[in-house]
């Protein structure tokens, strides 16, 4: 654990303060409100003292000193604000005016701006000098999708520099040229043709405008703003903090909110840039029904009486399971627990699911048999203080930027990082060491991690003692399997050179802490399950876990994923993980829920592929998806279509038309994350509050609305709750692990689960103590590695391996609905290994078809070393190649999820 500082006691002006020893003086007085000037210096930044403006007086020093790169002392005495420092001041900010253009458009925030009106310099006369800035024939720099950078603003305070660098980790920017005439340069020059990836960290901590967004720049004005809106960004499981800022019932700008977790003010792109989709002309505004093959507009009152008639008639005739439902990993929790009592109670069937199944089912599964927790163990904040990141099938920069910022930092103060992917990611840029396996082969190299940790006793024997059911005789099970797994035999199955396999063995094993970030990459096979197994297996036997800055942590894709399993959306549990199986748990449910005990199911649902399979064997006759797209996110995409033409009635619940809302016979419009009160559960258990910004679109209506009012329709009538707020407490009474948690407390901060009573501050990292299975132990999982079914052959010689894009999300619903996002990238490409393409005949930009044992699609490719010889890569969010109808929907026998991940291909020149 970290050690907290000494408290210092000195006196600014001669007013004493208290503050941990070595602190920034700057910060300390402006936290006690002493407004002294600066211009370069930013809490988030190393100090700089390029502005000069914080200049005071400290007793025993000589001359001014700059108090951003002061650290308080024990005695300290600080003269901050004397006639001298004030005219000094006023004399540094006429210089900087002498080189600045002060023209002010009302389109951003000036803190120059501020400072020239608090010195009486808004005037020209009032100033020292003519400004010369017009001389300079600087060139604006309008070239990136994102941004604007005007030279003639432009300060040189460093502060966009070293917020690329380290706050982001990214390194893009410097300065060219020399005295006045300096200016920024991204990359060797222009913005646009750069490696800049428009996270606009620099336009959030410029002081003058010289960097300022592109988006919406003719129509924002800082004084029309009605409203700003703290919110939960609606990508990623990481859960940033957002202030959206509304003007004339617009979204107009989102800014990160600082000194908040888990993201203190950090955004990427999509999280800065990806909310025009709110306001998109395509937004589904009415009810849709279906008649003669085409759609028509109706009544909510026609369509909402049409579904619960359609669905009631299914129920009667053909039993409670003939129904399922998909919940989404985009709405609230609010929204989904009441979908999936709706499911359980409505329809009478624990058929409920969603994309969780697609992503980290097996993760979960493995984690909860073992550890008896499906969810991250550690805080995001912990990326950067472990000595150690072992980084498996998660290509974490692309897929989790801001939580991957505070892994770059960690690097920075020394972190080893272990990469194991098949692909090249830009993690491997920061990484100690870098495994690249053969696709498929994950278990014989992680089997044989631990056969070398176990011959060189890296283990940790007490631990296993204590702390791993079964003690040493579980383990010996695991020694005597992995025995064989060698590095000379792993490196003849997975690629892996021995030499590399040792050192991050050592690495992992021996350092003072450690910690696993698993990925689909990881869970998206038939053997995810056993994966994650191995991966828990390595991490037990080495004590990396149950201390502080240790553990293994399942970064999530979606802003609710993590949610909206712990609060019910599963065909196994109820709210809080409780098994549906489980008398005691029905009772406790249904006395909550103020309905019949018999009434709840005691069997378990089908999961969400096992939904579309008995879709097409005619065993579901109607589905209820809220806010899903399985005709993009679902394996086998040939199968999923004629599942769904199968069903007797479909009903899609979305924000835009999708391209599964095509087979839908009703669809309902709902609200998107900006138009509704409620909470998300980002990827280390932290419950956080959304708010609404802006008012739904039409007549769409909220979620949890929709929902209500169908489980009267259907004669399953929910309390009238008044508020989401209301929602929320039936939920946490429900819930065990947020029974502490409320919306009173959530106004002061985020909450980790778990978190038992009103009194309790939340669980920062997992399992200090115990277990969450019953014995309060550990268990070890020895499996052995098999060769997967889907193989390689004459006809389909090459691997294919699907995944994300920065720029991108999910099935792209919401990101290709935004201009900034499409201007970065908009069409599918597949990348393929420079031998593979001369073997095909292929060049760079090729059109080609790629085709599976399941289906077909056309693609651009990519020539790349990015991929191993035999393999090929496709990102998966672009409707004109959907690369799932390549996939197949066998199932991990445990987890019930799909391998997106292997797909034997063949690629022809078009």
């Amino acid at each position: 654990m970290l050690q907290a500082k000494e408290m210092v006691i000195f006196t600014i002006d001669g007013r004493t303060i208290e503050a941990p020893d070595d602190s920034n003086l700057l910060e300390i007085a402006r936290r006690n409100g002493i407004a002294i000037p600066g211009l370069c210096y930013h809490r988030k930044l190393t100090p700089t003292g390029a502005c000069r403006l914080c200049l005071v007086k400290i007793e025993g020093m000589r001359g001014l000193i700059t108090s951003c790169t002061v650290k308080v002392t024990e005695g300290m005495k600080v003269t901050a604000f004397d006639r001298e420092l004030e005219d000094t001041r006023k004399l540094l900010l006429n210089y900087l005016l002498y080189e600045h253009n002060d023209a002010y458009d009302g389109t951003y925030p000036d803190e120059l701006r501020e400072l020239i009106f608090r010195y009486g310099l808004e005037k020209p006369d009032n100033r020292y000098f003519k400004p010369v800035w017009e001389k300079l024939k600087f060139v604006t720099d309008d070239s990136s999708p994102v941004l604007t950078y005007d030279p003639s603003k432009c300060i040189k305070c460093f502060r966009c520099i070293k917020a690329c660098d380290e706050v982001q980790g990214k390194n893009v920017l410097s300065f060219t040229d020399r005295g006045i005439d300096s200016f920024i340069i991204a990359g060797t020059g222009i913005w646009g043709g750069s490696e800049c990836d428009g996270c606009g960290e620099c336009i959030q901590l410029c002081p003058t405008g010289a960097i300022v967004e592109k988006p919406n720049r003719e129509v924002i004005n800082l004084e029309k703003i009605e409203k700003s809106v703290v919110t939960n960004c609606p990508y990623c499981g990481v859960g940033c903090q957002i202030e959206l800022l509304v003007q004339d019932g617009r979204i107009v700008r989102s800014n990160g909110v600082e000194g908040v977790s888990p993201n203190d003010g950090r955004l990427c792109v999509k999280g800065r840039f990806g909310y025009e989709f709110v306001h998109s002309p395509d937004r589904l505004t009415r009810p849709l029904i279906k008649r003669n093959g085409s759609f028509e507009e109706a009544t909510w009152d026609e369509a909402l009486g049409l579904v619960a008639d359609r669905f009631t008639e299914i129920r009667n005739r053909f039993g409670a399971d003939a129904l399922a439902g998909y919940a989404s990993a985009k709405c609230t929790n609010e929204d989904n627990y009441l979908f999936q009592k709706f499911i359980r109670t409505a329809f009478g069937t624990n058929n409920i699911d969603y994309c969780t199944r697609l992503c980290h089912a097996s993760t979960v599964t493995a984690m909860l048999k073992a550890m008896g927790d499906g969810a991250g163990s550690n805080s995001i904040e912990d990326f950067e203080t472990t000595d150690c990141l072992f980084v498996i099938g998660n290509n974490i920069i692309d897929t989790h930027p801001i939580t991957a910022t505070y892994v770059k930092r960690g690097v920075v103060k020394g972190q080893k990082i272990i990469v194991v992917d098949p692909k090249w990611t830009p993690l491997v840029r920061y990484a100690t060491v870098w495994l690249q396996p053969r696709l498929g082969t994950d278990i014989a190299l992680l089997n044989g991690l631990v056969h070398i940790i176990i011959k060189n006793r890296w283990t940790d024997t007490k631990f296993i003692e204590e702390r791993v059911e079964g003690g040493l005789e579980a383990f010996k099970q695991l020694e005597e399997l992995t025995a064989r797994y060698t590095p000379a035999y792993v490196e003849e199955i997975t690629g892996v050179p021995a030499a590399s396999l040792n050192m991050a063995a050592m690495l992992y094993a021996t350092s003072p802490t450690a910690m696993i970030a698993t990925g689909m990459g990881m869970s998206q096979q038939v053997t995810g399950t056993h994966n994650v197994f191995c991966l828990i297996n390595m991490m037990l036997i080495t004590g990396q876990v149950g201390r502080e800055r240790c553990g293994i942590n399942p970064p999530r894709g979606q802003n609710n994923v993590q949610g909206a399993t712990d609060v019910g959306c599963s065909p196994l549990n109820y709210p809080g993980y409780m098994p549906v199986t489980n008398d005691d748990n029905r009772r406790r449910v249904a006395e909550v829920w103020g309905v019949p005990y018999e009434s709840l199911s005691p069997e378990p649902g089908l999961t969400t592929v096992e939904i579309m399979q008995a879709g097409y064997d005619r065993r579901i006759k109607g589905i209820y998806i809220m806010g899903e797209n399985p005709m993009i996110s679902d394996p086998n995409l040939n199968h999923t279509e004629e599942a769904l033409k199968r069903m007797d009635f479909v009903v899609v619940q979305d924000i835009f038309p999708t391209e599964t809302t095509r087979f839908a016979d009703v669809i309902l419009p709902a609200s998107s994350w900006a138009e509704k009160e409620g909470t998300y559960v980002n990827s280390d258990r932290r419950v956080l509050r959304g708010r609404k910004a802006v008012g739904c679109p039409g007549e769409a209506r909220l979620d949890w609305k929709i929902i209500h009012e169908l489980a009267g329709r259907m004669g399953w009538p929910m309390p009238e709750y008044r508020s989401e707020n209301e929602i929320f407490g039936e939920l946490a009474r429900v819930t065990p692990i947020m029974a502490g948690i409320s919306y009173v407390r959530l106004e002061q901060g985020s909450i980790q689960w778990p978190c038992p009573d009103k009194d309790h501050p939340g669980t920062p990292t997992l399992y200090l103590d115990r277990f969450n299975t019953s014995t309060g132990r550990g268990k070890l999982f020895p499996v052995e590695y098999v060769p997967q079914n889907e193989q390689t052959d004459r006809d389909y010689p090459l691997m294919l391996n699907s995944g994300r894009l920065l720029y991108h999300y999910h099935t792209a619903t919401m990101s290709r609905r935004t201009k900034v996002l499409r201007d970065f990238v908009d069409e599918s490409f597949a990348q393929i290994h420079p031998g593979d393409a001369g073997r095909y005949g292929l060049t760079e930009g090729a059109r080609v078809r790629i085709e599976s044992r399941r289906g077909e699609l056309e693609t651009t490719v990519r020539v790349s070393e990015d991929v191993l010889e035999g393999e090929v890569f496709m990102p998966w969010h672009f409707t004109e190649s959907q690369v799932n109808r390549l996939t197949r929907d066998e199932l991990d026998p445990y987890s019930r999820i799909a391998p997106f991940k292997l797909s034997a291909v063949r690629i022809t020149k078009i």
